[in-house]
Formats: structure tokens, C-alpha cells, sequence
């Protein structure tokens, strides 16, 4: 008996402490939030500037309203908002734009530009300072009407270009003794090659040069324009130059900045005190629109997988899009719902679910879709359907294909004494056993499985663009396009920016007094930590090394995480690296 009140005893302390640990952080996080809330109603004051300074990975669309400190949380959409309410507001005289090592896809760069050049339009002037500068920093910056370098030789551009590397793991694996079986429905479909082979195969190679091609050539011509220069002069820079790092006296050189000073040197020269700065995270939106009509812009983006707990919810699945479309269904001011696709793919189950309820929507009110920096594979799979589909002109597009792949460890739990024996009812109770290899029967019968689903991919796209079977094959195998090779093969309706997208919802709609709102509607960080029982995996996540994401092993982590119970995958072949 005092045994089991000892037990007792214990599991209630254990449960006490847990609370108290999160009822602490909860307190420290609405202390902070409140005296960030103090900082963020200061005056702004008359010839300030809007202190556009990023750094990091900057996501798209931040769902939390702000991060463990109470401070507002930056995404693309965000600092693109606050850049246009700097505008229009009478106390912000100019920006001052800061990238240094910005880490994010060239759409939302693109965003982040367009945004500025609106500002611009207002009479209002834009400088960019750097001590060092990336490739993405630099071509966010060329936007602006003055770029200043701090003189320093250890300082300077490092204009690396477009590209991006693949591990591949075959020889690994063959080494420790684990094979990674691997079923493509495409040629081009290259995802798992990476596990099955020791390098590109031959097609997936050539369509990954064609994409990174048409993406280098759109950035060349970008920074000439932005800069004056010609695209032969860019050309040289990036493909020429002696230096890796190109510091003040050679930037000069070279015009991609037009003087060389310290921060506190422009500040001076701009007549700037540090009262007149205004950072992003300070800057407050104005309220809603009380405009009776609305335009919704959903975000869905990240990888396509059922979504159960708070470590997964980076996925977009099912759950997530069916909580939002719902309220929007029967929202009778939301005119038409625009879809912002950001997406590799995942799941072609899940796929084919959301695409469903999409077509659901659009029996209602008119989806239009807008694809941010990746729109591909199952990305592309919940793009078929639309009134109107845009892709922005950096999008990466298309991979209509299937991948399956099964793990067999069999050798590797030899070699290390293990054993494993499983008493089996049933033809294919143990058929994703890692344990042992499958057989030719079973690999036969997945490998319909994968035709099957290839198949209704296809005639997915091709009811949805109004193509046949035979011209959407031409287009699929796991191709990837750039956007104006969608555009030319039909597979998107014109290339533009998301409000393009908006302003053609309202126009289909047909309204012309309109506001827009943004989804999913933006929670507490606090309340998505909790909801989900003290989820032991989101420590893992925020405690989680970041030599995971150098080596490759954070996407692998979650891609075979996914792929457990759902081995038939519409995904892309790599992660972009531009």
C-alpha cells in the first residue's frame, strides 16, 4: 500500500514540476510580450527612418504572433505589410535596409522587392548599408538608390551565384549495410536517388541544369537593371573575377555600390539619430479593414503531411487547410479566397485530400492560386484546380511524378547481431519491415501501387487545366519548370506577384472596394506549445543542433518521419539552393 502511494506520490510531483515549467516559461513569455508591447507604442517621430534589417531565415508567413520573447515574429509577409504602410505614413521618410546573410527563396526576396519599389513610388528613398553581404542580401539591396560597404578589407560582397548540392548516401549505406529501395513513377522524378545511387542520373541532371539556368539568367538580368549595369558586366563579375570576396575599392570598381563609409558615417551624412530609427519588429500594422467585402489569402506552405502534434505542424496537411477553408466557406464577406502555394509536396493521399476541399471552395467562391518560391510535386498536385493560377517569376514548378521508397536494414541488423522474428498473419503483415528485404512480389505490387496514384496525378492536372492524358505526360515524369516554361506548356495562367493574384481574386469576384486578410490567423506560440499535452518533441526541436540541417539529415529526419505510414510520396527531387 505505501508502495503505491509512493508511486503515486512521485507521478504527482512529476506532473506538478511540468506544470510549474510551463506555467514559468508562459509567465516569462507574457512578461516579456508586455514590456515588448511598451517598447512597440513609442511616437514615432517626424523624418524617421523604417529600419528594414534582416537576417536568418526568413519564412514566408509566420503563423505565431510572436516568438518566446513577446517580440513580434518577421516573415516576408510581415516586413512586406510594414514596408507598405511605411509608404503612405507621413513620419517615415526613408528606409534603411540591412540584409546580412539572409536565408530564404528568391520569391520571397522578389516580394520583399516589389514592396520597396512601391515605396519608392511614393518619393520616398531607400540606402542599404552592408559590412558583409551575401548573394541573396545583394540582390534585395540592388532595389535601393544608394548602397553603401563599410571600407574594411575584411569586409565586402560575396556573390557566390546560383546552385545547389545533393548528398548522396548510397555508398554509406552500402558500407553499414542498409539498401534504400526506391520506386519512380517519371524519369525526371529524382527524389531518392540520393539514397539509390551514387550520383544525378542522367535526365534528372539535365532538367535540374535547364531550372538553374532560367534562375541564374532571371538574377543577372534583376541586378543589372536594379544597378544600371549591363548583363554582360554582371556576367563578368559573377563568372570572371580573381576575388572571392569583393571588397570596397573593387565594389566600387565594379559599381555594385556607390560609396564606401561606416554605418555611423551614414547616419551622420543622412542626418539620422538613433530616436529616428524604427525597427521592423517595433513598427506596428494598422488594424483591419472595415471594407464589407474581403479577399482571403491563405498561406499554405511546407511539407504535405498529416499534421498531430506541434513538432509536425511545420507540415501542411489536410487538418490544417479544412480549419481555415471552413470558416471561409460560409464567411459571407470572404469574396474569393487566394491560395499561396509554398510548397515541395509530400504526401500524395494528403495531396489529393486538400485538392479536394479546394474544389469544394471553389464550388462556392473563386480560388485563385499564387506559387511562392516552390509550387511542385504534390505543391503542384493542390495548384490543379483554380479559377486562375499565378507563379511568381522565381517559382520552381511542376514535378508531376511519384516516388515510394521502402528501407531494408537486413544486413546491417546482421552484421551487428541482431535479430529480428516476427510471427506473420496475413500476406503483408510485415511487407514495410525494415528488417528484412522485400520480395519481388511485393515490390511488384507496390510499384502498381505507384502507377495507379501517378496516374490519377495526371488526371488531376488534366481536368483541372483542361488537358489531355497524353499532353499532361509530355509535361510530367518528374520535370520541374521555371515559370515562364509553365506558363509556355499551360501549366500556370500568367507569371506575377502575389497581389497580382489578389487583384485578379477581386476582379473574378467582382468587387472593387475590397480589404484583404491573411491566414492562418496568427496564435500564441504559448497556446500551440500546450494545446498539444507538453509534446516532448518540440524540446527536441528547439534543443536540436543545427549540423542536422549541414549535413542533410533534418530533412531525411522528417521525410522517413512521414513516409512510415505513408510511403507514396508526390515530393520534389531536392531542396532549392538558390
Amino acid at each position: 500500500m505505501k508502495g503505491k502511494w509512493f508511486a503515486f506520490g512521485c507521478l504527482t510531483s512529476v506532473v506538478i514540476i511540468i506544470v510549474m515549467i510551463f506555467s514559468t516559461i508562459n509567465i516569462i513569455g507574457s512578461m516579456s510580450k508586455s514590456m515588448a508591447k511598451k517598447k512597440q507604442f513609442k511616437v514615432i517621430l517626424p523624418d524617421s527612418y523604417l529600419h528594414v534589417k534582416l537576417t536568418g531565415e526568413i519564412v514566408e508567413y509566420n503563423e505565431f504572433s510572436e516568438s518566446f520573447f513577446g517580440e513580434d515574429a518577421i516573415g516576408t509577409h510581415s516586413v512586406v505589410q510594414k514596408i507598405n504602410k511605411a509608404s503612405y505614413d507621413k513620419n517615415i521618410k526613408g528606409i534603411i535596409l540591412e540584409p546580412q546573410w539572409m536565408s530564404c527563396g528568391m520569391a520571397n526576396i522578389n516580394e520583399i522587392i516589389e514592396a520597396i519599389e512601391h515605396f519608392k513610388s511614393s518619393g520616398k528613398k531607400v540606402y542599404a548599408y552592408f559590412s558583409m553581404a551575401g548573394n541573396r542580401d545583394y540582390i534585395l539591396a540592388s532595389v535601393a538608390d544608394s548602397i553603401y560597404l563599410n571600407p574594411s578589407a575584411s569586409g565586402g560582397l560575396f556573390l557566390t551565384g546560383v546552385g545547389g548540392s545533393v548528398l548522396f548516401y548510397k555508398d554509406l549505406l552500402d558500407k553499414i549495410g542498409i539498401e534504400m529501395k526506391v520506386i519512380h513513377a517519371g524519369k525526371y522524378k529524382g527524389f531518392g536517388e540520393n539514397f539509390s545511387r551514387s550520383s544525378f542520373s542522367k535526365p534528372v541532371k539535365e532538367n535540374l541544369d535547364r531550372l538553374y539556368t532560367t534562375i541564374y539568367d532571371k538574377m543577372i538580368i534583376k541586378i543589372a537593371e536594379n544597378r544600371d549595369l549591363s548583363i554582360k558586366q554582371i556576367k563578368n563579375i559573377y563568372e570572371n573575377r580573381k576575388e572571392i570576396f569583393i571588397s570596397g575599392e573593387k565594389a566600387l570598381a565594379y559599381n555594385l555600390v556607390d560609396q564606401l563609409c561606416f554605418r555611423e558615417d551614414l547616419f551622420n551624412e543622412l542626418g539620422i539619430k538613433k530616436t529616428q530609427l524604427v525597427s521592423l519588429r517595433s513598427y506596428k500594422l494598422s488594424s483591419r479593414s472595415k471594407e464589407k467585402d474581403r479577399i482571403a489569402v491563405v498561406y499554405a506552405q511546407g511539407s504535405i503531411a498529416p499534421s498531430n502534434s506541434f513538432y509536425m505542424a511545420q507540415n501542411l496537411s489536410a487538418s490544417k487547410i479544412d480549419e481555415v477553408l471552413d470558416k471561409l466557406e460560409i464567411d459571407n464577406s470572404i469574396k474569393a479566397v487566394v491560395l499561396r502555394v509554398n510548397s515541395p509536396g509530400g504526401s500524395a493521399l494528403e495531396s489529393e485530400i486538400i485538392l479536394n476541399r479546394i474544389k469544394q471552395l471553389r464550388s462556392v467562391k473563386p480560388v485563385i492560386i499564387s506559387m511562392g518560391n516552390v509550387a511542385a510535386s504534390g505543391g503542384y498536385y493542390i495548384s490543379a484546380e483554380s479559377d486562375y493560377t499565378y507563379a511568381d517569376p522565381f517559382t520552381i514548378t511542376g514535378s508531376i511524378g511519384v516516388v515510394a521508397i521502402i528501407a531494408n536494414i537486413s544486413k546491417l541488423s546482421q552484421n551487428i547481431g541482431l535479430n529480428s522474428e516476427q510471427i506473420k498473419k496475413g500476406k503483408y503483415s510485415d511487407v514495410f519491415n525494415p528488417y528484412k528485404e522485400p520480395n519481388a512480389e511485393e515490390f511488384e505490387a507496390l510499384k502498381k501501387n505507384i502507377e495507379e496514384t501517378y496516374i490519377e496525378f495526371k488526371t488531376r492536372v488534366a481536368e483541372g487545366r483542361e488537358m489531355t492524358l497524353e499532353d499532361v505526360e509530355m509535361l510530367a515524369q518528374g520535370q520541374v519548370w521555371s515559370s515562364e516554361d509553365a506558363l509556355e506548356r499551360n501549366l500556370i495562367d500568367g507569371v506575377g506577384m502575389l497581389n497580382d493574384a489578389i487583384i485578379k481574386a477581386a476582379e473574378i469576384a467582382g468587387v472593387t472596394e475590397y480589404s484583404v486578410h491573411f491566414y492562418p490567423e496568427k496564435k500564441s506560440i504559448f497556446e500551440e506549445f500546450l494545446k498539444d499535452k507538453f509534446d516532448i518533441d518540440v524540446v527536441a526541436e528547439l534543443m536540436k543542433s543545427d549540423i542536422t540541417k549541414e549535413i542533410g539529415l533534418d530533412r531525411s529526419l522528417l521525410f522517413y518521419k512521414n513516409i512510415k505510414t505513408d510511403p507514396i510520396q508526390a515530393i520534389m527531387p531536392f531542396e532549392p539552393g538558390i
